[in-house]
């Protein structure tokens, strides 16, 4: 640890452009990486922490937001490493890589927005179980949409029924079904992949979907309409 310090400090007053040189190079080393954006975040993280509240002020948000906004933006840079200096519109380096820096701010603000909001709206509470058969409709008047549409579940295979049933009930757009759910249900289907959860889905909804249009084809045939 002493050893990466010692090297951190070396690398403190280098250039911020051969700083990002060696971060975003390939053929850099582990440890040159390491030390290059320690120094990248012991130079900027002033100017970002401070951007950060001024995005945040402008939302309500407090200065823990912005702490965490700031972490979440040299975290990004950290996976992309994409500053080119040549796409800069400024001319002094380390002017154009804050810049670089604030938009990636600007983003992760949105991004933490959107993971607020989802959370407001996350339709799951917990209670949500594996669906394996229909409900018992013995008595009930289908229509013969319907009728066709339970034959068609009745044909899929066990497997497939219990995908498409339980995800028919509990799947909202723009949420994935709840983690615990998931993973119940690969479980209940001998131990598989939620990839083979996922074959099995579209199965089964291509199935019925099939059905469904020879209904509609067979239904228009009849009206005269074809």
């Amino acid at each position: 640890m002493k050893a990466l310090m010692s090297n951190w400090n070396k690398l403190k007053d280098e250039p911020t452009l051969r700083l990002a040189e060696l971060f975003q190079d390939n053929l850099s080393s582990e440890s040159q990486k390491e030390n290059a954006f320690h120094a990248i975040c012991y130079r900027f993280k002033d100017d970002v922490l401070k951007r950060s509240e001024i995005f945040c002020k402008r939302f309500g948000h407090d200065i823990t937001v912005a702490e965490q906004i700031t972490t979440a933006t040299f975290t990004s840079y950290a996976k992309k490493g994409g500053f080119l200096i040549q796409k800069a519109n400024q001319q002094d380096v380390d002017d154009a890589f804050k810049s670089y820096l604030f938009k990636i701010t600007k983003n992760e603000l949105t991004n933490y927005y959107r993971e607020e909001q989802r959370k407001k709206n996350y339709p799951y509470d917990g209670t949500e179980r594996i669906i394996t058969e229909l409900p018992v409709l013995e008595g009930m008047k289908l229509s013969l949409e319907q009728s066709i549409i339970l034959k068609a579940i009745e044909s899929l295979t066990p497997s497939q029924r219990t995908v498409y049933l339980t995800y028919s009930q509990y799947e909202k757009l723009g949420f994935n079904l709840p983690k615990k759910l998931l993973q119940e249900l690969r479980i209940q289907l001998g131990g598989i992949s939620q990839t083979t959860i996922r074959t099995y889905k579209k199965e089964a909804f291509d199935k019925i979907k099939n059905f469904t249009e020879v209904m509609k084809l067979t239904k228009e045939l009849s009206d005269g309409k074809i």
